[in-house]
């Protein structure tokens, strides 16, 4: 049975009331030195998506849900507790006199209550919480600290987006706090254009010609010079700074696209789309307002890629994903095909314009005899299933003769060309078509 409710720091039951840090801290201070009891806890509760629902219901639906939000925390807390609202979507709780497993069913309780469903009018929606605690004992740390620390072990609670309760732990701060601090330097980064694209070309190997083009992000950073994706995508965990990044490379994509097609060279370009970016609610929306901005773009201008095994594993959302972006004239393909654990199902049912075949298996398919196999197999299964087959890894002239007889047109890779800044695609192009390395004899499938 859940503990008497606590006293909520508010002047209203109708909407929990949003009051200042220092507030809290004063109230937890004065409690701290008047109950003098061996163990407390301060804990920062942050509702998930809290902004999309905002978005989605209305503003009347979020006031509702932080009423909703602070009744079923007010009903897990024990007695003498403090809760106050502290931010938009986050909350504060204090309390005291429990040993450290009671304190830590309370929190697991506030987690499964906050997770329960909720109904507004014809809406269900479901809250949930990613929750940061801070033990306090009679050694510290100084109470003005711990909702600090509480806060901060709440945002590597969303981060990991696993349900749990985070415990902050004092020899993980510099190491948190540095992915903090990195974290924000993206979304300078980002304000002050150091991040650029390159395009790493995709070729039709028999005929000759470039079909396209695949975007790739690039950190010009003034201090450590140009970065890889492998030293900040993995940084890119959260879903608003996913978003942000993810809403950049789309509209420079479409940017470069138009000014290409000003300049006389006609092609597409395909743009990677992160899993959390895909799950937004309001993504083909805002998909519509950036491709209003080109009218002169045709159908099959801009390609977005998913991986394999976000298709399979969201599958309901891919499949509305990718007939929403049909819809608009958007090619949708599944990337690093093979890596997965692919469902001929699934993949039946998605109808994507292409698959590109990982580059695990191109690589090594002329020295490995397994891989050439499966590569070869591979290509027959798509053929079956009418989807377009795209090698990534090419990386040698070998490579490619391999693939032309196996009946694989489509390629990209090292050996066709590293990525090029937007500004030497057109020279690049022309070179290329001049003089294709496999010329334009027709192979036979195999």
């Amino acid at each position: 049975m859940p503990n008497k409710p606590a006293p909520v720091l508010s002047s209203s039951d109708e909407e929990p009331k949003r009051l200042p840090p220092d507030e809290v801290l004063s109230a937890l201070i004065a409690d701290w030195a008047r109950a003098g009891k061996r163990l407390a806890i301060v804990c920062d509760i942050d509702l998930d998506r809290f902004s999309e629902l905002n978005r989605r219901m209305g503003m009347a639906a979020g006031n509702a849900a932080l009423v909703e939000a602070a009744r079923r925390i007010k009903a897990q807390l024990p007695h003498e507790s403090l809760l106050a609202r502290i931010g938009g979507d986050e909350f504060a709780a204090v309390f005291a006199g429990l040993g450290f497993v009671q304190c830590h069913e309370v929190l697991e309780r506030i987690l499964a209550a906050l997770a329960e469903p909720w109904q507004w009018r014809e809406h269900t929606a479901h809250l949930g919480a990613s929750l940061g605690a801070r033990l306090m004992d009679s050694t510290g740390p100084p109470p003005e600290l711990a909702l600090r620390d509480a806060q901060h072990a709440a945002f590597f609670a969303k981060r990991a987006a696993d349900g749990k309760v985070h415990y902050f732990d004092a020899p993980q701060e510099q190491a948190d706090a540095q992915v903090v601090r990195q974290r924000q330097r993206i979304q300078e980064g980002l304000a002050l254009g150091e991040f650029f694209l390159c395009y790493q070309p995709k070729v039709d190997m028999r005929r000759g010609v470039v079909v396209g083009a695949e975007a790739l992000i690039r950190w010009n950073h003034p201090q450590r010079g140009l970065l890889q994706p492998s030293h900040f995508v993995p940084l890119l965990e959260d879903d608003a700074l996913a978003e942000q990044v993810g809403e950049w490379v789309i509209a420079t994509a479409l940017r470069q696209l138009h000014d290409w097609l000003e300049a006389g060279l006609h092609m597409s370009v395909s743009v990677n789309v992160s899993p959390l970016h895909m799950m937004r609610h309001d993504f083909v929306d805002r998909l519509m307002q950036q491709l209003a901005q080109y009218p002169k773009l045709g159908p099959g201008a801009l390609e977005l890629e998913i991986l394999e095994t976000t298709a399979i594993s969201q599958f309901a959302t891919a499949a509305r994903f990718v007939q929403a972006c049909r819809a608009l004239g958007v090619a949708v393909a599944i990337d690093d095909f093979g890596t997965g654990y692919s469902s001929l199902t699934y993949l039946r049912q998605l109808p994507v314009s292409s698959v590109k075949i990982d580059q695990s298996f191109i690589r090594d398919m002329l020295d490995s005899e397994p891989d050439r196999a499966i590569v070869h197999g591979i290509l027959l299964l798509l053929k079956a299933l009418g989807r377009t087959a795209v090698a990534e890894g090419v990386e040698t002239l070998g490579h490619g003769q391999a693939l032309l007889a196996m009946g694989c047109t489509l390629a990209q890779g090292y050996g066709i060309a590293k990525p090029l800044p937007a500004d030497q695609m057109q020279r690049w192009v022309a070179e290329f078509e001049r003089a294709p390395p496999w010329g334009r004899e027709r192979a036979t499938d195999g």
